[in-house]
């Protein structure tokens, strides 16, 4: 076979090889790239070898192989990065300058110079095949058996050039020349270099499917033993739910895929859910958490807080969603918001809620031109129940005014309790008209204070047995009608308490107006 030829093939090859690798080393595996240099290194060594007749031979021997060696030593240094190891510096260095002195020392004997060569790259290759021997058993892959059938096979054709040229009288005359020796050791080499490429790229191939594999296996793991729920949703059907999911649920494991998402989402909720989910799809709603509603087998409606991120499923777009169960937690912020704003016994608003929702009446008249009321409501002859009959039958009493005064309005009024036997009753948007709004808020009142006229039905629990009593007790409201932010909420109060005052001395049972800019009027 023609060697120059085959000089030029091993080159080529080199450069292909080279480039590839320094392209994947690029975009994806940063541990190639002393593979790819030793490859371009390998192609500048034979790139010398071809170009002798063009330049001094001191300058082709020296360059030539010492780019060859030095190609060995950075695939050595890449076994030593794929494997994680640190280098050792003399296993890289001193073949180096080993291959720099024979070159100088033997310039002028090409057998000496040639023998010293084989045993030189053929102790380096021998050091690749134990670091590949190493790495292989850790983990076995056929990129590593192919890169070490490449190897061994360049330190066979290295051998036997060494026992060919100190044993069996051969001679190398000429580089170039196409003989029993040379022939085998670039026909190797071309091998060689072919395989070692190849079982590179395989390597790093088949390490990277085993850390995803390791990657997707520890992730699983974390998924599969979450304490919150996790559920992907594409295409609005549930595609993949772990198994607190189930749990969360009460479904058995395994049964919610291929479940619609909207059936697990309550109808009020379910707007909300669709918004926010189709906002993660288009990239807008990963940092979202909100509560939701949510329909469970063994346990009715929970509250869950959702949050997600979108996530590529299969090829295509879906949402990876975290629910976590926030029912307790809903439910202790209702009862601190109730304890904050709601009145204890009757479950009404207090004075705190009464005052902001009169501010959001004020607001309401003066952008909408209509008129409100507030309506002081007292009790007439409470306190005579209490003495008689003990607090008891006075909290069943207040009860059962609330009730009778919530029954009375409409679901946009308000109706609260100040404390003790005082109620006050907002009366919103009752018109842009004055005289109007006036008549229909005196007769809320006059129909509110007739169904407290009528008579109580109380049933006592006693140690031994249940004792109903009959309590009649009225009650004497103070009306205040007013639009704008004038005057301020604590002054509308006073106002109404002042009318209602004025209706008890009026003998009780009774209806007193009060105006903003008038005295108390008995209706």
């Amino acid at each position: 076979m023609h060697l120059p030829t085959m000089f030029a093939m091993i080159m080529m090859a080199s450069a292909v090889m080279a480039a590839s690798i320094a392209i994947v080393a690029h975009h994806k595996h940063a541990d190639l790239q002393a593979w790819a240099w030793g490859l371009g290194a390998q192609l500048g060594g034979y790139g010398f070898m071809v170009m002798r007749p063009l330049m001094p031979e001191w300058l082709s021997i020296i360059a030539g192989n010492g780019l060859l060696s030095m190609s060995l030593a950075l695939y050595t240094l890449g076994l030593y990065r794929f494997s994680g190891l640190t280098p050792n510096r003399y296993a890289l260095h001193l073949p180096l300058w080993l291959m720099l002195g024979i070159n100088l020392v033997f310039l002028g004997d090409v057998n000496a110079r040639s023998v010293l060569h084989s045993a030189l790259y053929g102790w380096q290759a021998c050091f690749m095949l134990v670091l590949l021997r190493r790495l292989h058993g850790e983990s076995q892959m056929r990129g590593s058996l192919l890169l070490g059938i490449g190897i061994g096979l360049f330190v066979l054709v290295m051998a036997f050039r060494l026992v060919a040229l100190t044993v069996g009288g051969m001679t190398v005359l000429a580089y170039n020349e196409s003989t029993l020796l040379q022939v085998p050791t670039f026909l190797i080499s071309l091998t060689s270099t072919m395989m070692l490429a190849v079982g590179i790229l395989m390597m790093t191939q088949e390490r990277a499917e085993q850390q995803l594999a390791l990657s997707e296996a520890h992730y699983r793991q974390l998924v599969e033993t979450a304490t919150n729920g996790i559920c992907i949703v594409q295409a609005g059907t549930v595609r993949y739910a772990n198994p607190r999911m189930h749990q969360l649920f009460g479904y058995a494991p395994d049964s919610l895929r291929g479940t619609p998402i909207q059936n697990l989402v309550s109808a009020e909720d379910w707007p909300l859910v669709l918004r926010n989910h189709q906002l993660r799809l288009a990239g807008q709603g990963d940092d979202l958490k909100y509560p939701a509603r949510m329909h469970t087998r063994h346990a009715g409606i929970r509250w869950f807080e959702v949050s997600g991120v979108r996530i590529q499923w299969q090829d295509k777009e879906a949402t990876l969603n975290y629910l976590d169960d926030i029912t307790q937690r809903r439910e202790m912020e209702e009862t601190v918001q109730g304890l904050a704003y709601l009145d204890p016994l009757t479950k009404l608003p207090n004075r705190r809620l009464l005052m902001d929702r009169l501010g959001q009446a004020q607001l309401s008249t003066l952008r909408n031109g209509t008129w409100a009321a507030v309506v002081f409501l007292d009790l007439d002859r409470f306190k005579l129940l209490n003495d008689i009959h003990g607090h008891h039958a006075g909290d069943l009493l207040l009860k059962e005014v609330a009730q009778r005064l919530v029954n009375c309005v409409r679901a946009i009024d308000t109706v609260a309790r100040l404390g003790g036997d005082e109620f006050v009753v907002l009366l919103t948007d009752l018109g842009s008209n004055s005289a109007t709004a006036q008549q229909a808020a005196q007769q809320v009142s006059q129909k509110m204070l007739a169904a407290l006229a009528q008579p109580y039905q109380l049933i006592l629990d006693g140690s031994c047995d249940q004792m109903e009593i009959e309590h009649e007790c009225s009650a004497s409201a103070g009306l205040v009608l007013f639009a704008g932010t004038t005057p301020p909420v604590e002054t509308l109060l006073e106002q109404a308490d002042a009318a209602m005052y004025a209706a008890k001395k009026a003998g009780r049972n009774q209806l007193s107006f009060h105006t903003v800019d008038s005295q108390p009027a008995h209706v």
